[in-house]
């Protein structure tokens, strides 16, 4: 299950490779108007709240998987949900041009509107992160936590391949087996074709993809 916090909201995506469709919940409870083909690549809009989200269905490799988009930005989802926090009573935002962080527009510090649910940072409207519940700091480094997680989860299946193939390779020549030998070097170059292959679909789908 793959969930994002979304503002007020929590939404999250099941799939059951043996279901047609995937489940959708949102606050918990199950979204039966989005009817999506769980092995069906794709952009789907949701309206999360009173946004609009973009849910995609991407191959990762060989594997499918679901991306939440807000505003052309990727969302990192989060195992739990994240609170969005009161800020404290006449709080100022303490990443406005003054503040902690310093960007966007110059002017007056704004009257903080909430607090970033994960470092409690006191936030206005215009500089809270795209999820409408975290800064940008703490969103940014959830992004390099998802791109870090997302690389292992690539290198991941092929490394497995070419070990077992490597090993059948090496008990064929231990034990004198050239054809158990012959099987582990094929599997270790289907491997590789494979990973190739799927690598350059890809980024074909990517390419073909629109802009955000």
């Amino acid at each position: 299950m793959a969930g994002w916090s979304i503002g007020k909201h929590r939404l999250e995506v099941t799939v059951d490779v043996r279901a047609p469709f995937l489940t959708i919940l949102l606050d918990e409870e199950k979204m039966h108007e989005q009817l999506i083909p769980t092995h069906l690549l794709g952009d789907y809009p949701l309206v999360v709240g009173k946004r609009e989200v973009l849910l995609k269905r991407v191959r990762n490799l060989d594997v499918a998987q679901s991306e939440v988009w807000i505003d052309g930005v990727k969302v990192p989802p989060s195992a739990d949900p994240i609170p969005r926090h009161k800020p404290p009573m006449d709080g100022e935002c303490e990443v406005h041009p003054g503040g902690t962080g310093g960007y966007r527009e110059l002017g007056a510090l704004p009257v903080a509107k909430l607090a970033c649910g994960v470092c409690r940072v006191g936030l206005c409207n215009t500089c809270v992160a795209v999820d409408g519940v975290r800064c940008a700091s703490c969103f940014e480094q959830a992004t390099t936590e998802m791109v870090r997680e997302e690389r292992e989860w690539r290198t991941h299946g092929p490394l497995i391949g070419v070990a077992l193939g490597a090993l059948v390779f090496i008990f064929g020549l231990v034990f004198e087996i050239p054809r158990m030998a012959g099987i582990g070097l094929a599997a270790i170059v289907l491997v590789g074709i494979n990973v190739g292959i799927r690598y350059v679909k890809e980024r074909r789908e990517a390419k073909n993809q629109p802009s955000p």
